[in-house]
């Protein structure tokens, strides 16, 4: 048997060894997200979730989330707290460390434009605990929700100017409270503050679909050239290379600083682990 050898790859000074992780379990995977010491994958198949270890071994045999339609989203956005974003049922579900449903916000099944939801992408928490909602592929908007679910406001519509979306897929809240955009149709990212006003943007992206962030601040974005960016606080970008599929639809970063990457077409997880100089 041939042995090939690893592939390393780099973004600015980091260097990471990258390893492919492909398993029935993971067919139809849409994101993950990590918390602690297990990876959480969600797929557009049942059960909609796969638990993981650091290493990429299943857990168990999966966890159904018999309310969702399709799923596009997951985050952690509290030790053993999740937001699975179902995209095509318009909705919202909170889920607890046993991946069961604790909540929702919802809209009663009556999707519409210009308010939530209307097929919708992601959620990000804010530091004061407010939620962003990535509304996505029916609305070009963002929506905003207080900690007990009471929708404050929404900000955005379609179109190319500042401040304007067409299919925001991705969102983050960074160390300085902006909350970053992957605005996907209009190739960029777009930084806010808290309450929606524009600041800035990051352009030079083919589609940009996820955004993580590093330890340090570092903004990651994947994007459909294929490859993977990273960007500093100010938007500089510091380092860049490829994700080996057609794109990595969602992304998540370990505490040792090992990015983890849901890949589509073909459906798996990969691994860049950071390499000690």
């Amino acid at each position: 048997m041939t042995t090939r050898p690893a592939i390393h790859v780099a973004l600015g000074e980091r260097r990471y060894v990258v390893r492919h992780l492909a398993h029935d379990a993971l067919t139809g995977i849409s994101d993950i997200a990590v918390d602690g010491d297990r990876i959480v994958a969600l797929r557009r198949r049942v059960p909609e979730l796969q638990v993981m270890d650091p290493r990429g071994s299943l857990r168990d045999e999966g966890h159904d989330l018999p309310q969702m339609a399709c799923g596009h989203g997951l985050r952690r956005i509290a030790p053993g707290l999740f937001a699975a974003v179902d995209m095509d049922g318009h909705k919202l579900l909170f889920l607890d460390a046993a991946l069961s449903e604790i909540g929702r916000i919802h809209c009663n099944e009556r999707p519409g434009l210009g308010r939530p939801f209307n097929h919708p992408t992601d959620c990000a928490r804010g530091p004061d605990g407010r939620f962003y909602v990535t509304d996505g592929y029916g609305n070009s908007a963002v929506h905003v929700f207080a900690p007990d679910f009471r929708h404050l406001r929404s900000f955005g519509t379609p179109g190319r100017g500042a401040g304007q979306f067409s299919t925001p897929h991705s969102v983050v809240v960074d160390g300085q409270g902006r909350v970053c955009i992957a605005d996907r149709e209009n190739d960029r990212i777009q930084r806010f503050d808290a309450d929606g006003e524009f600041i800035d943007m990051i352009e030079g992206l083919h589609r940009p679909m996820a955004l993580a962030l590093l330890a340090d601040g570092t903004l990651l974005a994947t994007d459909q050239t294929p490859r993977l960016s990273a960007f500093d606080p100010d938007g500089r970008l510091t380092g860049r290379c490829r994700t080996f599929a057609t794109y990595a639809h969602g992304m998540d970063v370990c505490a040792d600083g090992t990015i983890v990457l849901a890949e589509m077409a073909p459906d798996r997880v990969t691994f860049l682990k950071p390499v000690a100089e």
